[in-house]
């Protein structure tokens, strides 16, 4: 059993990272689209970051899934689900972009809001430090960080918690092994416990990581960069 519980944590930390990675990558190129100076671009990024936000993650889940299991997995498909059936994998990647599709657009909006929250005359700067684009980025990046990394910390908690609908679907993942242990045993209130001290382990260490980061940035610690678990 204590095997299982591993290997079942284990595949929810990998949908968290890859999902959560996907989502933050894409979430920055929206953001940026729906800053462009360009009318098409801007409307193109808006509409996909409203559509993305307005959509519930669990419908998300719930169509990518039910798609995905009319399909076999292609051999060439890497794997890297543990405790999940090889015929499963396309199935697997189907819920991972979903779950990060339903996270994006409220990236989106977090790095949008931090960047504009630095104002004009801070954008104007940038420009004539006549740096390149990704150092430039990286600047305002870290100049917008006390405005961003708290609110990004806790939707990353909220995404964590968001992988739990992977157990639609036979995918390995925590509340999976939950709803099969509690079935198996009927000892549902000792397993529910488990799966909530190992969802508020996670999710702490979502919050120390974060915590870390400002640490590490050198970001006065405040009551606002505290993770919200709900």
């Amino acid at each position: 059993m204590a095997s299982q519980f591993v290997v079942q944590t284990l595949g929810t930390v990998i949908l968290w990272l890859l999902s959560g990675a996907l989502a933050l990558v894409t979430a920055l190129v929206l953001a940026t689209g729906s800053l462009h100076r360009g009318r098409a671009p801007r409307a193109a990024a808006d509409a996909v970051i409203t559509l993305t936000r307005g959509v519930p993650t669990s419908l998300l889940v719930v169509s990518a899934g039910i798609i995905a299991l009319g399909y076999p997995a292609p051999d060439w498909l890497p794997d890297p689900f543990p405790g999940t059936a090889h015929g499963m994998v396309l199935v697997a990647w189907a819920v991972t972009i979903a779950l990060a599709f339903g996270s994006t657009g409220h990236f989106a909006v977090i790095f949008r809001t931090g960047y504009r929250s630095l104002g004009t005359a801070r954008h104007e700067q940038a420009y004539l430090l006549g740096l390149g684009p990704l150092r430039r980025l990286r600047l305002m990046a870290r100049e917008a960080a006390p405005s961003t990394l708290a609110p990004t910390g806790s939707r990353l908690v909220h995404h964590l918690h968001n992988t739990a609908f992977a157990a639609l679907f036979p995918v390995a993942d925590l509340f999976g092994w939950v709803q099969q242990r509690a079935n198996e045993t009927f000892d549902i209130s000792r397993y529910a416990m488990v799966g909530v001290t190992g969802y508020v382990t996670l999710s702490l260490l979502i919050w120390a990581l974060c915590r870390g980061l400002e640490h590490w940035l050198g970001l006065p610690a405040t009551r606002a960069t505290r993770v919200v678990h709900a």
